[in-house]
């Protein structure tokens, strides 16, 4: 690694690259020539080749190894850890893919987007039309809609590696524990979770021979990146099943309905505050938040408890049942008051 320095560019040029072909030195070769920016690539564990051997003798390029290859959330965590080190006068980095899914035109346009929208996260958003490859297209497509739904997003394309990222973003980005694809998702998480703005900008879209040269598994890595987005779910059956299993016992003991509800609630509700601050929507720590969801939870509590205690007498079913029903036809609203309103504070919607 070459020696800290201070950078004349506003930004820097991130390149996270596993098994990249000659499009990388093109790449590199344009960003040269049109902008000032240092340019950092992550070697992610490819074997000895001539091209890095290459690099390494370009100036203003600084090459970063992996031992083996670390996924390219680590890659990505790796330069911007060299980034804020060696260049402690960059405000912004743009990240940009290696296999030359990204025109020069729109690296530099999102670079120069830096300085109108100082301190946001800026995303170079695709078109997906007909000819974008099928696997993409459908993977976007549900993106969208559960980061939408589940996280209060309105984006255009999920999944583009083409983003600026602010200084402070970056910083706060090394703390992601993600290490593949899913660490991008995390990071847009992170972004909202601190009411940092996100605004999406136009990009040609660029597939070569289908996207075959791109090493993401349809499979596995759409299935880390949904679970990012999916937590609230998962959280909200774990914190069910700790409920219902308070509210199964102290009905067998009081045979009250209203009681053993508020009852098991109150079991749940630390292992659900846990889970929502921590786990899902990554809120960070408040003084005003745990009172106030205590009182939201004993509210809705009761709220639920009037509504089984009716339902059971109207339609003679059990109480056990009855609370099935009723949790689960409140589950959206309950979702979307924490969402918006509780651990919302500090999340604005996306920039169209």
């Amino acid at each position: 690694m070459r020696a800290r320095e201070r950078s004349i560019s506003e930004f820097a040029i991130l390149i996270p690259a596993y098994r990249p072909d000659v499009r990388l030195l093109d790449l590199i070769d344009q960003l040269r020539v049109k902008c000032a920016a240092p340019i950092v690539v992550v070697d992610d564990g490819n074997a000895p080749s001539k091209l890095f051997e290459e690099l390494n003798n370009v100036p203003a390029v600084h090459v970063v190894r992996h031992a083996v290859n670390l996924g390219k959330g680590a890659a990505l965590k790796t330069g911007l850890n060299y980034i804020l080190v060696n260049f402690p006068g960059i405000a912004s980095v743009i990240t940009v893919d290696a296999d030359g899914q990204h025109a020069i035109e729109d690296v530099l346009r999102l670079a120069e987007s830096t300085k109108l929208l100082a301190g946001e996260l800026l995303l170079g958003a695709r078109s997906f039309g007909s000819g974008t490859p099928l696997r993409s297209r459908i993977g976007n497509t549900a993106s969208k809609l559960l980061y939408r739904g589940l996280l209060g997003l309105r984006l255009s394309d999920t999944q583009t590696g083409l983003r600026a990222i602010p200084r402070s973003l970056a910083e706060r980005s090394l703390h992601i524990r993600s290490n593949r694809y899913e660490f991008e998702t995390e990071q847009l998480v992170l972004a909202a979770s601190h009411g940092m703005p996100i605004h999406e900008i136009p990009i040609r879209t660029i597939y070569e021979n289908g996207n075959a040269s791109s090493h993401f598994s349809p499979i596995f890595d759409s299935a880390r990146i949904y679970f990012v987005v999916l937590r609230y779910a998962l959280s909200s059956v774990a914190t069910s099943l700790v409920d219902l299993f308070a509210f199964a016992i102290l009905l067998s003991i009081s045979g009250e309905v209203v009681a053993s509800n508020l009852g098991g609630r109150a079991v749940a509700l630390f292992v659900q505050y846990a889970l929502l601050e921590g786990f899902v929507f990554k809120a960070g720590a408040s003084a005003w938040r745990f009172p106030a969801f205590v009182a939201y939870v004993m509210a809705s509590g009761l709220v639920s408890a009037v509504l089984q205690v009716e339902l059971a007498q109207l339609t003679a079913m059990p109480a056990l049942p009855a609370k099935i029903i009723v949790e689960t036809a409140t589950f959206l609203f309950n979702f979307l008051f924490l969402r918006e309103i509780l651990f919302g504070g500090r999340r604005r919607e996306a920039s169209d």
